[in-house]
């Protein structure tokens, strides 16, 4: 079987989710091809993963030279700076972003009521119900934190402000937003099928386990 550029993005993928940064890294040298940003890519998210910063930052520069334009690789090249504590660095990135007119797509999550689907954006404030979705949600957050012992995990957001902000910053992920605009106008019976066009945070994860 001749490899795609594809099986190579997979292996390495593979290998980082197993903690096996370093492997993929060997992996990704001995290529037979020149790698792509889609295998940089996978690698930095491993070296995101599992903390390897040297390895990450290769793989953040190969990205860099490959599509210095490509929002996504810069945001994530951003996170993983910010993951580190490096708040310089990761405003440096995004202040290049803004100043060349890139934007990231904004993730967004939907929701279906009585056959009308309904958009939301992290802290959303343009729905016609804007106010009570926001008082659901406060609601149900400290039923959670008061019932369930849910507490805010704030590793996740990858901003350089204090612990309240970045707590008030989860709560209006949009997931949450259309989780609460759901109990607002379904039956407690009722089965909330949420879709995003992003990958779930692990805090919303577990609030939403919770949740159910």
């Amino acid at each position: 079987l001749e490899p795609w550029p594809e099986h190579y993005v997979c292996l390495v993928d593979m290998l980082g989710r197993a903690n096996c940064v370093l492997e993929a890294f060997e992996f990704v040298k001995m290529m037979k091809t020149e790698p792509t940003t889609e295998v940089w890519c996978a690698l930095l998210a491993a070296c995101r993963s599992h903390s390897e910063k040297e390895i990450g930052e290769i793989a953040a520069q190969r990205l860099l030279e490959l599509e210095p334009k490509n929002p996504g690789n810069l945001v994530l090249i951003s996170n993983v700076f910010a993951e580190q504590g490096r708040w310089n660095d990761a405003e440096n990135v995004r202040a290049k972003m803004k100043a060349s007119g890139l934007k990231k797509h904004p993730g967004c999550s939907w929701v279906e009521i009585d056959g009308k689907i309904h958009r939301f954006t992290a802290r959303d404030k343009s729905h016609p119900e804007t106010k009570k979705i926001y008082e659901k949600l406060s609601e149900v957050t400290k039923k959670l934190e008061r019932e369930a012992g849910y507490l805010a995990d704030t590793k996740f957001v990858l901003h350089n402000v204090d612990e309240e902000e970045k707590v008030q910053m989860l709560h209006g992920h949009s997931e949450r937003l259309a989780i609460a605009y759901g109990l607002l106008r379904t039956p407690d019976w009722a089965c909330l099928r949420i879709t995003k066009n992003l990958r779930i945070c692990s805090d919303c994860h577990t609030f939403c386990k919770l949740l159910s």
